[in-house]
């Protein structure tokens, strides 16, 4: 079972890299394609921090932590993911994310983010990310659900 788990992690990042290529090549740093008006749309940025590019500049802080929780992620998935496969697709997610976001930091010095999502026009809910990020948030909402379906 756990070949899995690294195919997820392979495709996750390859995805990720793949559509951030695509961004570099084709998107212009702030320029918008709109896909769903007012919804859904591609915009380049390059962002130098973390959500909503707070901390921004800090890459050795965010590779340093990114390495940290990378081992961690692994540790967990080698020790508990043959227990439970959704725990294991849920830490290959989280991986997969973090790998393709630190790999954006050692190359560029920066993130590529381009899925622009204005959710109900709400600021909070209005954002740019990648698919990493995505990965990010699907592992962790997994997890979340682990960790309350599970009895201890």
């Amino acid at each position: 079972m756990g070949w899995i788990y690294g195919l997820l992690i392979v495709l996750g990042l390859g995805i990720d890299q793949l559509i951030k290529y695509w961004a570099i090549i084709k998107l212009p740093a702030g320029q918008e394609q709109i896909i769903i008006p007012n919804f859904l749309a591609f915009i380049r940025l390059n962002n130098h921090g973390a959500a909503y590019n707070i901390l921004s500049g800090q890459r050795l802080f965010f590779l340093i932590i990114t390495v940290i929780a990378i081992v961690v992620l692994l540790f967990l998935l080698i020790k508990y993911g043959r227990k439970s496969h959704f725990l294991g697709v849920s830490l290959s997610l989280l991986l997969a994310g973090a790998l393709g976001n630190a790999l954006d930091r050692l190359l560029h010095g920066y993130v590529v983010d381009m899925i622009y999502l204005n959710i109900f026009n709400l600021p909070f809910l209005n954002f740019v990310c990648n698919f990493a990020d995505i990965l990010i948030t699907s592992g962790v909402v997994l997890l979340i659900i682990y960790i309350f379906k599970t009895d201890n």
